[in-house]
């Protein structure tokens, strides 16, 4: 098998347990050898129906999130690059010959990968890897190849963690939230008041 390297792509408004455990759990199963955690830019398909906290945040949360795991790097060449985020610029910027490229996503973002930007390039360059509960059927995709990754199901989302800090009375943290959020992002997120009351 040629080395892998995976892109694990996201918002991270914040990084919680749940983008921790998909990056451990793909990084193990499918033997890649570097996972690139990209921290988007402008996520194009959800900065259009919410306020996004400001990249450099972003991008220092997921610094602190992953910094204690080998083989993960968190990449800002999104941020860098500048503009709207789209996968297959990312994919280009990274790949290199002889290393196979994997997308580390769930089921729903695969189910729509396919009304991403230039998608019928994408599929000629990656294998998608889907992360998915055990138990849970397979997800095939025409005309994409496709690996799955399993993992115990994670009751974490951003937005249920960002509900939780933006409604919190007073300054205190709910204690939900700790659990869901690794210390290091949630001293953070007090140290620079994200997602205040």
């Amino acid at each position: 098998m040629p080395p892998r390297q995976a892109i694990f792509g996201g918002t991270f408004d914040p990084p919680h347990a749940g983008h921790v455990a998909v990056a451990v759990c793909a990084r193990e199963q499918l033997d890649i050898d570097l996972l690139h955690i990209v921290v988007a830019n402008d996520p194009w398909q959800k900065s259009a129906q919410r306020l996004v906290t400001p990249a450099h945040h972003r991008f220092a949360m997921a610094q602190l999130a992953f910094r204690d795991f080998d083989g993960m790097i968190v990449s800002d060449l999104e941020i860098r690059r500048g503009g709207p985020t789209y996968t297959i610029d990312t994919v280009a910027e990274l790949e290199q010959p002889g290393i196979e490229t994997l997308l580390v996503m769930g089921p729903a973002a695969a189910n729509g990968v396919s009304t991403w930007h230039r998608a019928v390039e994408l599929a000629e360059r990656v294998r998608l890897a889907v992360v998915q509960p055990r138990g849970e059927l397979p997800v095939h995709l025409e005309g994409w190849r496709t690996e799955t990754v399993l993992m115990e199901p994670v009751e974490a989302s951003a937005t249920f963690v960002r509900a939780l800090l933006t409604h919190r009375a007073h300054q205190d943290i709910p204690p939900q939230a700790v659990q869901l959020v690794p210390p290091a992002v949630m001293s953070y997120i007090v140290e620079n008041r994200l997602y205040s009351p």
